[in-house]
Formats: C-alpha cells, sequence, structure tokens
C-alpha cells in the first residue's frame, strides 16, 4: 500500500512537471530568442559604429571589405545588414530602397552560390576642398549553370588640401550604388542592370534609369570649328520629354537644355551620387556636376517616364525644378 501510495505521488508529480513545461518552456525559448535578437541588433549597431570610423588607403581595401560584407548579407538573407552598408546620404534621398531589397533577395536563395571574380577600379573626383577616391567593384555569383554578376561601388577616401600637398583622411562613407544581373551562357546580362542611380537597381526604375542614361550620357565630341558629331537628334532627346513641356517651355531654355545635354563638355562629378526621390506626385532625380571648372547641381523632373520640368543653379544646393518649365540653362551654353 505504500509503494503504491509512493507510485501514485510519482506520477501526480510528473504530471505537474510536463503540464507546466509548455509554459515555461515557450517562455523560456522567447526569452532566449528575444535576447539573442537583441544581442544580434546591438553587434549590427557595433559594427555599424565600427565601419564609419573605417578607412581604406587603396581601392582593394574597399573591395575586400565591402565584398565580404555583401557576401556575408546575401547568404545570411540580411537585408538590414545589406542596407545597413549604404552611406546616409543615398538611405536618405532614395525612396525606392526597401523595393530594391525586395527584388534583389526575391531572385534566388543566395546561400548556396558561390562568390569569385573580384575586380574593381577607381577614379579620382575633384572638388574645392581635395579630391575623392572613387571606387567601383564587380564580383560573380554562380551555383551549378546559373550565373550572376554584382557591382557596387563608393568612395573609399578623401585627399585633403594642405599647403599645395594632398593628404589622406579617412573618409568611408559606405556604398553608393549596387546592382545586379543574369549572365546568359555566353556571358552577356540577360536583362538591364540598372546602375546609373545611387541605391539598389531593380526594375521599378526602368523609366528613371532611361532618362538618366539619355541625359548623362549623350556626349557629342565638339569639334574645333564649335560644331559636334551627331550621334543623337534633337527629335530623339525631346522624345524624352512630355508635351507639357515641350509646348510651355521658353524656347531658349528648351534649346539651351538639349544643349547642355548633347556636348560633352561637362563631367560628372559625384559618381554614382544621383538621387531619385518622389516629391508630392512626382519623381526627381538630383545629381552635381563639374561644367566648364564650376560646380552645377542639375534637377530633373520626372512625370509618366518622361521629363516634365528641369533646372539647374550653381554650388552644391538643389534648384527647384517646375513642371513644364526649363530654367537656368540658357548662360551654361553660351
Amino acid at each position: 500500500m505504500k509503494n503504491l501510495k509512493k507510485t501514485l505521488i510519482k506520477a501526480v508529480c510528473a504530471l505537474l512537471i510536463f503540464s507546466f513545461i509548455p509554459v515555461t518552456g515557450c517562455s523560456i525559448i522567447g526569452d532566449f530568442k528575444e535576447n539573442l535578437e537583441s544581442r544580434m541588433e546591438r553587434k549590427r549597431e557595433e559594427r555599424k559604429e565600427d565601419d564609419k570610423a573605417r578607412s581604406f588607403s587603396t581601392a582593394h581595401d574597399f573591395e575586400d571589405y565591402y565584398g565580404k560584407e555583401i557576401k556575408r548579407a546575401l547568404q545570411n538573407n540580411d537585408k538590414k545588414a545589406l542596407k545597413g552598408l549604404f552611406c546616409d546620404a543615398v538611405l536618405d534621398n532614395t525612396y525606392d530602397m526597401n523595393e530594391g531589397l525586395e527584388y534583389l533577395f526575391g531572385l534566388e536563395d543566395w546561400s548556396g552560390f558561390s562568390f569569385s571574380g573580384g575586380n574593381c577600379s577607381s577614379r579620382k573626383e575633384y572638388s574645392g576642398e581635395g579630391r575623392w577616391e572613387f571606387v567601383n567593384c564587380r564580383v560573380d555569383l554562380t551555383k551549378g549553370n546559373v550565373k550572376y554578376r554584382v557591382f557596387y561601388s563608393g568612395y573609399a577616401a578623401f585627399y585633403e588640401k594642405e599647403g599645395g600637398k594632398s593628404r589622406p583622411v579617412g573618409a568611408n562613407l559606405g556604398l553608393a550604388n549596387l546592382c545586379i544581373g543574369r549572365l546568359n551562357s555566353k556571358g552577356a546580362f540577360e536583362s538591364p542592370i540598372y546602375n546609373s542611380i545611387s541605391g539598389i537597381g531593380h526594375p521599378g526604375r526602368d523609366k528613371a534609369e532611361k532618362i538618366i542614361i539619355t541625359v548623362l550620357n549623350t556626349y557629342e565630341t565638339v569639334l574645333k570649328d564649335g560644331s559636334y558629331f551627331e550621334t543623337v537628334t534633337d527629335e530623339a532627346l525631346e522624345a524624352i520629354m512630355t508635351d507639357g513641356l515641350r509646348n510651355s517651355a521658353d524656347k531658349s531654355e528648351l534649346e539651351a537644355f538639349i544643349k547642355f545635354i548633347r556636348i560633352g563638355s561637362f563631367s560628372k562629378k559625384c559618381g554614382y551620387f544621383f538621387f531619385l526621390r518622389k516629391e508630392g506626385g512626382a519623381v526627381t532625380v538630383t545629381g552635381t556636376f563639374r561644367f566648364t571648372l564650376k560646380d552645377l547641381c542639375i534637377k530633373i523632373l520626372i512625370k509618366d517616364g518622361k521629363i516634365d520640368g528641369a533646372s539647374v543653379i550653381e554650388g552644391d544646393e538643389e534648384p527647384k525644378a517646375q513642371s513644364g518649365k526649363i530654367k537656368g540653362f540658357t548662360e551654361l551654353v553660351k
């Protein structure tokens, strides 16, 4: 009888213990998960602070660091980590970053891809205070017969003018642009890669990209007599403008704007820092350029996939582009 009583007590205790486990077990697991996520978030923030303090002496340093960070983010399916690699100026001025992230991570499960074929190049960009080192990199992602190519870019270092000489200053701003394209069996891209605007390239930028490519990359070689080779007609340039702009803009300003687009006497100062934003019901793109030894800020208003207005001012301050109006270009092309 005594043994039976002990057995019953043990059974009741076991029943109580097992009935308690689902409650406390979930609580413990939940607490552990919450603490783990909190620690991971803290680590991300610490790494982000470390990144801000990091500087690179060569383009290859930039390539090595960001190549590893991009690989880690893609293989871990970590959108937040990848987004955190971009500089604040891009994050603050690019309205479609999340759309770009969804596109990039929706293409494939990147955990099974190998990374190879890294390559980089750099160029010098001058400003009043010194010069920047802008770096362009690429890496191939391969899984079986499937192959993609990733391009990423940003500013690696800044060289400050001092006593007629330049000295390096730590200036790791972060990524300016990242885009990806799938390669076919011949090594050609199967579709556009959308790399003309800061942020992450994706198909939703198709119309804006075409405008930017036309406006920023239609360079004409100016001959000694002042004429230039005609490779793009004025009619083709006007085709990317709305009817309202063509009909209501001052003709001299419109002609000056087209001439500004056509003649390659200006060079890009800001690399991929062409910001794409939504303002009201319109999309705008803004960039800063060096034109005949002047710093100019140009702003283009986009409506229904076409240019609906544009303006330009000297310096880095942003102009205001008004719908149906082109202004500020006449003096630039005299």
